[in-house]
């Protein structure tokens, strides 16, 4: 989604919500954080987090990578970025939206330590991965245990995710077969469950 003038400004006010790399003085790539409070947008509720920690949650709203710097790994460096810039302000949950068919960019937030909690229709009804990662979890890894029933999906097959995620597994890697990506998704152990882990039953 593209975002306005109006919209940047109010981003550009909030301290540390932009974080941006320069090549030779021009714009590279960029990063935006938006705390989101208790608005009705708040992908916490896409996850059934409580009240409280939804005064908690921030989001990933955007990364941006200059088409001639693409490749280097930016959005993964900036991405970390901003996490280390969130575990020192208080924030404990992060969320952001990836779309199927951008497994680049899923991938690289995946390996930051986030993870697939829902797949749900946003933006006028774009499908989007909702990806949640919890400010103590390590930048990569699982962030909690798991019972290593894993299932690897077309990142397209939006029904067959949704019925998996319905049943307690969350999305963690992807891998490229052929030009087509797969997704695995593994099952979330109970004993990891708890009110900084949202589980979707």
């Amino acid at each position: 989604m593209p975002h306005d003038e109006e919209y940047l400004s109010r981003i550009f006010q909030t301290e540390l919500s932009v974080l941006g790399v320069l090549a030779e003085e021009k714009l590279a790539a960029y990063s935006i954080i938006r705390y989101p409070g208790m608005e009705k947008d708040n992908l916490g509720r896409d996850l059934n987090l409580a009240e409280e920690d939804l005064k908690k949650l921030a989001h990933l709203q955007a990364i941006a990578v200059h088409p001639h710097f693409r490749g280097c790994g930016l959005q993964r460096e900036l991405a970390a970025a901003h996490l280390q810039v969130l575990e020192s302000s208080g924030y404990e949950h992060i969320c952001c939206t990836v779309s199927p068919k951008n497994p680049v960019s899923l991938n690289n937030l995946l390996s930051c330590g986030f993870r697939v909690r829902a797949l749900n229709p946003k933006f006028a009804g774009w499908w989007r991965y909702i990806l949640y990662k919890n400010v103590n979890w390590p930048m990569t890894g699982t962030g909690m245990a798991a019972t290593g029933d894993e299932t690897a999906i077309t990142c397209l097959n939006i029904e067959c995710q949704r019925e998996l995620i319905q049943r307690g597994y969350e999305g963690y890697r992807v891998e490229w077969k052929g030009e087509k990506s797969e997704i695995f998704y593994r099952k979330r152990s109970t004993s990891s469950m708890d009110s900084s882990s949202p589980f979707i039953p």
